[in-house]
This record gives C-alpha cells, structure tokens and sequence, in this order.
C-alpha cells in the first residue's frame, strides 16, 4: 500500500471553525508547508467527494495519511470522531515505535487553535504548535494577526516536515482498521444523527 497523503489535518466542526481552517488556515498552512515538502498532498474533510460514504472516505483518507495534524480547541476531545482520529494515530505510533526516550518524536504534530489548559493527557504530553492567540475567526488577511499567524505557521511546518519524512512505511491495514472503526462509530451515532455533518 501507498500513502495517499502527507497530512490529515483533524479540527472540531464548531460553528465558525469550519470558515477559519478552509479560509484563513488551509492557505498559509499549504503555502508554508509546500516550502517545506514539494508536492505535498492535505487531506481535510472537504476533499470527500459527492455521493461518497463520509464515514469510509474518512476512515480511509486517515489509514492513508503520513501524519496527523490536529487542530486542538477546548471541544476537541468532545467529538468522537476527533477522538477517533487522534487515537487511531496514537496506536500506530505505538505500533511503529515512536514516543519512546530513543524516539520522542511522533506521527502527531498539533497546534493549539483555543484552550489548551483542558485537553487530556494523551495531548498535553505533545508539543503543540501555540496558535491560539492568532485564532481570531473574523481575523482579516491584511491585520498584524493576520501577519503574525503566518509567521508562527511558517515556524511550525518543519517540525510536520520532519514527522512526514520520518513517517513508516504504509500498511494497508491501517486503512481498513480506520474503515472499520468510523462505521462503527457512524452506526453508533446513527439514531442521534438527523442528517451527515455539513462540509463546506
């Protein structure tokens, strides 16, 4: 099997977080990161095509994916599939060896979009990219906000260059483990759910 993507980037569909990561994030995230690793290739929840079962596409993009990008929000942990998602990466880290004193790095590389004081241990453990005071949702491209957003990003995105270079070599079963555990947790869901998440 091969990777399809660099980066999955994972964030709490929230109200206006949704218009931030597509409209002011996505953009300088790319653009810096694309400096950093040629070519590179981001799955968000957008890319999932029309007609598409959301729960698979999801699962499969992340069992394709080098690594995790997680935008980390105080109601982050409250979702389920973001729980998903993280400890998916989690336990192939584990798997793969990472996280140990001869290999502290890992597969997971967040940023801290709000909060930060009450994520639980699996995340605090991780150092985070701190983006939490440039997070404004109405922020305007041309503001000094807006500048210094850019300029923390741009620190940051070696540190995922570095995570996806150093990434293992993909295992097909990474992805059919993922498959299976969003249907699940979409059938889990199922009589809460009135209609599929709304992506932009």
């Amino acid at each position: 099997m091969a990777y399809e993507y660099d980066v999955f980037i994972s964030y709490r569909r929230h109200e206006l977080w949704p218009e931030w990561v597509q409209n002011i994030f996505l953009p300088l995230f790319r653009h810096w990161l694309g400096e950093e690793v040629p070519g590179v290739t981001i799955f968000i929840d957008y890319n999932i095509e029309t007609g598409a079962s959301w729960p698979r596409g999801l699962g499969h993009a992340l069992g394709r994916s080098r690594v995790l990008v997680p935008l980390l929000s105080r109601q982050y942990f409250s979702s389920s599939w973001c729980q998903l998602e993280f400890g998916h990466m989690l336990a192939r880290e584990a798997k793969c060896g990472f996280r140990t004193s001869t290999r502290p790095m890992g597969l997971i590389v967040p940023a801290h979009i709000h909060d930060g004081d009450s994520f639980p241990a699996c995340a605090r453990q991780i150092q985070a990219a701190q983006l939490q005071h440039y997070t404004n949702v109405r922020l305007s491209k041309e503001s000094l906000t807006g500048e210094l957003l850019s300029q923390e990003i741009r620190n940051w995105v070696p540190n995922v260059a570095t995570a996806i270079r150093g990434a293992p070599d993909a295992d097909g079963s990474w992805s059919d483990l993922a498959v299976d555990e969003f249907v699940k947790q979409f059938a889990a869901d199922e009589p809460l759910q009135k209609s599929p998440p709304r992506f932009i």
